[in-house]
């Protein structure tokens, strides 16, 4: 893919990344500031709609149709008063719109101009450039505040990649960690749901080896083999449907999740220089690179982790 290809991926996929960051807010938690004078994750997604619905898009299309249009500066307002849901939901519809327009651009429409009154000449794909590290800095700033809230942590969909090393340390141990929570419990309690539509402990136990194996350990090792490789969304629901996998036995599954994720270890220890920012397209992360998705491997550790032991205590261990 060329680089404008892979901005405007990543154009289209911050949609998916702000509903995923936002999806477990309530009214209240979106709109606590995480200290005095600080934006809560409303009023970045208040900014957000502002930027894209009300200022870039009005403006690309000014470009595209006028020559070399002078933009009159931004009204300070308030800003759209809507919640949470429906801000995101008219980020989606402005940015689908952006989208739209410049995928079907040729290269004399991305050198057209206008004159922003804060920056002066800039291009059409300089602009869209702007917005693409826009949508980073403001996805890495609601991460920030759910960090600072308590919150799971959602650094893959912030773009805010943790450390090669720093992956490996928090990944290394989960077989351990995972072992623990099953611990001392008969095959009765592993088979215990919390609720009727969660899964028990063999089911999160099955759906974790069936990640290693089927999807992060193959597509770390496409990314690091293959210029661009692009894989579907993945949705473990199809997995989930297609049996009873609270009869999974715990052990047998830990087992060969031990040694899928050893696979996954020894892959990221053995990267060579330059392999921790080679590049895949998500479908449900856009393009990102090998170690931004080394990161959703832990937090995917994290995210069961929890589910896990709560299972145990649902179980009365």
């Amino acid at each position: 893919m060329t680089a404008r290809e892979l901005m405007v991926a990543r154009l289209a996929a911050t949609p998916r990344l702000l509903r995923e960051m936002t999806a477990d807010l309530s009214g209240e938690t979106a709109a606590r500031p995480p200290a005095p004078g600080e934006w809560s994750i409303v009023e970045v997604m208040r900014h957000l709609v502002g930027g894209d619905r009300d200022t870039f898009l009005p403006r690309l299309r000014r470009m595209l149709a006028e020559t070399r249009p002078v933009f009159d500066k931004t009204p300070s307002a308030a800003g759209d008063q809507a919640d949470l849901t429906t801000l995101v939901a008219a980020f989606a519809s402005a940015r689908e719109q952006v989208v739209k327009i410049l995928s079907g651009l040729d290269d004399a429409a991305w050198r057209r101009e206008g004159v922003s009154p804060s920056r002066g000449p800039l291009s059409v794909e300089t602009y869209a450039t702007t917005m693409d590290a826009h949508d980073t800095e403001h996805l890495g700033q609601i991460q920030d505040v759910r960090a600072a809230l308590g919150l799971r942590p959602k650094r893959c969909e912030a773009r805010a990649a943790m450390r090669v090393a720093e992956v490996i340390a928090a990944i290394d141990d989960a077989p351990v960690r995972l072992a623990a929570l099953s611990a001392g419990l008969t095959e009765s309690q592993q088979r215990h749901r919390p609720r009727p539509d969660a899964w028990c402990l063999n089911e999160v136990m099955a759906h974790l080896l069936h990640v290693e194996t089927e999807v992060f350990l193959p597509r770390l090792r496409r990314m690091r083999d293959e210029d661009h490789p692009v894989f579907p969304a993945f949705s473990p629901e199809p997995w989930a449907r297609e049996r009873d996998h609270s009869a999974d036995p715990f052990a047998a599954s830990l087992a060969g999740f031990a040694r899928a994720r050893a696979a996954t270890l020894e892959l990221l220890r053995a990267l060579p220089p330059g392999g921790a920012e080679r590049v895949g397209i998500s479908g449900a992360f856009g393009p990102l690179t090998l170690v931004q998705y080394a990161t959703h491997v832990a937090e995917h550790d994290i995210e069961h982790l929890a589910q896990m032991a709560e299972c145990r205590r649902a179980a009365g261990a």
